[in-house]
């Protein structure tokens, strides 16, 4: 990554997506001390009132060395940013032009010039493998990307990780690819106490593309035991909505999706990465 791209801009901002998971705070995190070690004035962002992940929360609990500014969608005029583990900056700064860069793993939007893209299963470990070389990680940061990277893959469950090249890189990173003592100690399933709102707001971002807006959300569960009030909730969605229903117990994957007032339906035997999987087939269906 060329870092020049941020000489000539007073502070830089990074954020994730809103509403961030753990790949999106920890990548932010990472690259705010990086670019400060090499003499630019970086601050990592979040946004005021969004919401944590529960499981994120649990990964990183009592291993963030460091907090993030807090800014409200009113501080956003007149600054610059860098985006990580996105580049739509409808999820995040809602404006392409104060993007300077973008470092991603998932599909290109378009809209970001100076974009760093990988299909790395994970944002921060990509951002691992790109300065590994020239930047001294030390042992804390590599546990920040470790959990960034259980999180995003899924403890290695997820179909966007491959062993030939995440599990190498998690291997340099200095861990071994054995998740399963770490999936029993931090994964937490979707809570569905109040179902409807899970449904409604659960890992949901929002697309858009030349030919749809949508919005996506998904649930993590060990059964399949409200799957049918799922599907009717993206039934009856007002727009399009992608729906994604993680069965881990099998595992099995169910993707309901309402587009035009039509609901199509998918099944996937293993736990289907939306970034990777779903929403590429989505759009290569439904965007030609």
């Amino acid at each position: 990554m060329d870092l020049n791209i941020f000489k000539n801009t007073d502070i830089i901002y990074i954020t994730g997506h809103r509403n961030p998971d753990a790949d999106s705070l920890v990548s932010a995190k990472i690259m705010q001390d990086i670019l400060i070690d090499n003499g630019i004035d970086a601050r990592w962002v979040v946004w005021q009132g969004d919401k944590v992940d529960p499981s994120s929360v649990l990964l990183l609990e009592n291993i963030m060395d460091k907090k993030p500014l807090i800014l409200a969608d009113s501080d956003i005029k007149g600054k610059k940013f860098l985006l990580v583990d996105h580049n739509d900056v409808l999820q995040s700064i809602g404006d392409k032009n104060l993007a300077i860069a973008a470092i991603d793993h998932h599909s290109p939007s378009g809209q970001i010039e100076n974009l760093y893209f990988s299909d790395h299963c994970c944002t921060a470990l990509y951002i691992y493998m790109m300065f590994c070389d020239s930047y001294d990680f030390s042992d804390t940061q590599k546990q920040q990307i470790f959990r960034a990277f259980l999180g995003d893959s899924v403890f290695g469950r997820s179909s966007r990780y491959k062993t030939d090249k995440d599990g190498a890189a998690v291997r340099k990173l200095g861990y071994s690819n054995d998740y399963d003592e770490y999936f029993k100690k931090y994964f937490i399933p979707t809570d569905l106490t109040d179902y409807k709102t899970a449904f409604a707001e659960n890992g949901v971002k929002s697309y858009k593309y030349s030919w749809a807006e949508m919005k996506s959300g998904y649930i993590e569960a060990m059964d399949t035991a409200l799957l049918a009030e799922y599907k009717s909730f993206v039934a009856d969605y007002s727009g399009n909505f992608l729906g994604i229903w993680l069965d881990y117990s099998v595992p099995k994957t169910y993707a309901f999706f309402k587009y035009s007032g039509k609901l199509y339906e998918y099944v996937y035997d293993c736990v289907a990465s939306r970034a990777a999987l779903i929403m590429p087939y989505i759009i290569k269906t439904f965007g030609e």
